[in-house]
């Protein structure tokens, strides 16, 4: 039997201030402020908002964040995306009509 994965949820109607360390998938519907830090992926939903730092393996980004990509692998910039912050990463997908203010350090 496949060990069933977890994932870590910000749902839309909670706001969390602080650090997220996990090593499951994380989905953000609502609000987070302060660090994150995934050793799977990150969800950024169209609903979230994001003041925070993210390190991750991969990053997928369709709502509005403040702070900084850290050591992805991958990050997507899906059409409603808006980033106001750097990004370190391996890869990256700019999709049509997402918004990136900052400075991009391919590895």
């Amino acid at each position: 039997m496949a060990e069933k994965q977890e994932s870590t949820v910000i749902s839309d109607d909670m706001v969390f201030r602080g650090t997220v360390e996990t090593d499951h998938p994380v989905l953000i519907e609502g609000k987070l402020a302060g660090s994150l830090i995934a050793r799977g992926k990150v969800h950024i939903a169209a609903s979230a908002v994001v003041e925070a730092n993210v390190s991750a393996r991969e990053v997928q980004l369709e709502g509005s964040m403040q702070g900084n990509i850290l050591h992805a692998d991958l990050v997507t910039l899906h059409p409603s995306a808006k980033l106001n912050g750097d990004i370190s990463c391996t890869q990256l997908e700019v999709q049509r009509g997402a918004k990136h203010s900052g400075t991009t350090v391919m590895k």
